[in-house]
Formats: structure tokens, sequence, C-alpha cells
């Protein structure tokens, strides 16, 4: 999957040192999980996503890297949390902040959804306080829907039908 300039790839399992650089990176994780992750946790998640990615191919995990040089830039998802809802998610590496590139990664995770028939709403979780984020799923058209503790940190969930 392309965007303007970003290629998209499931993970395989050649990619772990990336996604390791990513969630390893405690800038990246402090809006996550508060802290960066342990190379056994990142592990074992890193596996459960390149299982999911062949149970169901049409949403997931991707790499994303830039088109112009390969580059690793960072995480998109688009995942299946319950019947008619996705999650998107996005996590990119501290020096491709500011760019644009959280915007671009969005828009087409809401692509890619809005293609699925099955997908009536989409939603995402972020840190209440991750005012960028705030601003680039509200600028995909996603609402507050309401605030609650996602893996004992507070979150505030998004909604956005489809």
């Amino acid at each position: 999957m392309l965007s303007e300039r970003l290629i998209y790839n499931h993970y395989t399992f050649s990619d772990f040192k990336d996604y390791y650089k990513l969630v390893s990176n405690i800038e990246v994780m402090k809006m996550v999980t508060g802290r960066p992750d342990k190379e056994k946790e990142a592990r074992e998640r890193f596996e459960n996503m390149l299982n999911d990615n062949v149970k169901n191919p049409a949403v997931g995990r991707f790499k994303v890297t830039l088109r112009s040089n390969a580059s690793y830039l960072g995480h998109a998802k688009l995942e299946m949390t319950e019947k008619n809802e996705a999650e998107i998610g996005y996590l990119l590496m501290p020096e491709f902040w500011g760019k644009g590139y959280g915007s671009e990664i969005a828009q087409a995770m809401v692509n890619l959804g809005k293609q699925m028939e099955e997908i009536q709403n989409l939603i995402a979780i972020i840190d209440p306080e991750n005012e960028a984020s705030k601003k680039i799923l509200e600028k995909q058209g996603f609402k507050w829907d309401y605030d609650r503790d996602y893996i004992g940190l507070p979150a505030a969930y998004y909604k956005l039908k489809v």
C-alpha cells in the first residue's frame, strides 16, 4: 500500500530490529505505555502481530517506510477490535515528528478502513495529553468519545463513523 510519501508493508520476521528500535525509544513510548519496551515483551508482541497479519491480511500492522529512500519511519495499524469496528494507530521515530507523516499515516489507515464493508466505526486510543495526536485525529474527522484507563494509563477514545 502507498500514500503520497510512504510505503506500508505488513511486517515480516526480518523487520524486528526496526520495530524494536521504535518501541524501545522512551520518547516514542512516553505517550503509549509510559516506558520503553523491553526486548522480550517487544518480541512477543511482534510475533503476535506477525500471526495476526497472516490471519487477517486485509488489515494488520504495517512497517512504514519513506518512498524516497526506504528509510524506516514507524508503525501503522488497522486492527479489528470487535464486529464492525477497527482501531487505527501509528508510531513514528522522533526524527519524523512534526512533518505531517502522522496525518498521512492516519489518512491511509482511515482510507483502508473505509474500503472494508464490515467496518462501520474506526476508533483511536491516545494519551489525553498528546496534543499532536488529537489534532491528527480531528483532522481525519474523529470525535472524542470518552476517557477511560487503557492498560492502567489514562486514555482518550476517539471515534469515526465510516
